[in-house]
């Protein structure tokens, strides 16, 4: 599995696209895909971290021009359809996605759930705080090595804000979940630069806190 970042905006959102061999998953839709340099790749499915206006912003392209599965968590499924929820009105914009979506049903998935050739596990971490329904995604190659995909729950010495429809105890809960999980697990946020959980559990002053 190979992994390439998009960020875009001006609060540099990072939408990842994860490529397996000639297919792809993309994470978090804010970039279109004609700007990805990847259009070679066949889409297998997007997913979302959370529902937030500036990580579904191409969500339209993706999910309704061409039609692909768009998975989200059942909590924040409303927030792609609604402006105020998304908070895209906030900043003068009407971002929305009337589409489908599907929430997840499990878990945790396989590469044959998404009609991909190349082994590789998913598993779904819910991780409130950002978001009511915010999710990390942990995937896991043949090889063993560990991906997670942390959208706005957790950024390279930080963590994600709470004050836009989020909750601090949630937030509290969540950080102690991934601190139970391994030091090796690679971390790419919806902000910023990757790191590890190792590095975070040493350096990041809300693992401390809470």
């Amino acid at each position: 599995m190979k992994v390439f970042s998009f960020p875009y905006g001006l609060v540099q959102a990072n939408m990842y696209v994860l490529v397996f061999d000639k297919e792809a998953i993309v994470i978090d839709p804010c970039v279109s895909w004609k700007d990805t340099d990847l259009s070679d790749l066949s889409i297998r499915a997007v997913l979302c971290t959370h529902g937030h206006f500036d990580h579904i912003s191409a969500l339209d392209e993706y999910g309704g021009d061409l039609t692909l599965p768009v998975f989200i968590d059942k909590n924040d499924k409303n927030m792609l359809s609604d402006p105020e929820l998304n908070h895209s009105s906030d900043f003068g914009m009407n971002i929305h996605y009337d589409g489908a979506v599907e929430v997840f049903s499990q878990s945790e998935y396989s590469n044959e759930d998404f009609n991909i050739s190349e082994t590789f596990s998913l598993k779904i971490v819910s991780t409130p705080g950002h978001t009511p329904g915010s999710v990390c995604f942990l995937f896991i190659d043949q090889d063993k090595k560990m991906r997670m995909f942390t959208g706005d729950m957790l950024f390279a010495g930080s963590v994600g804000r709470t004050d836009l429809g989020g909750s601090f105890q949630d937030m509290k809960r969540s950080i102690s979940k991934l601190k139970e999980m391994a030091d090796d697990i690679e971390c790419y946020p919806g902000h910023g630069d990757v790191t590890d959980l190792g590095r975070e559990k040493r350096y990041n002053p809300y693992f401390h806190e809470f």
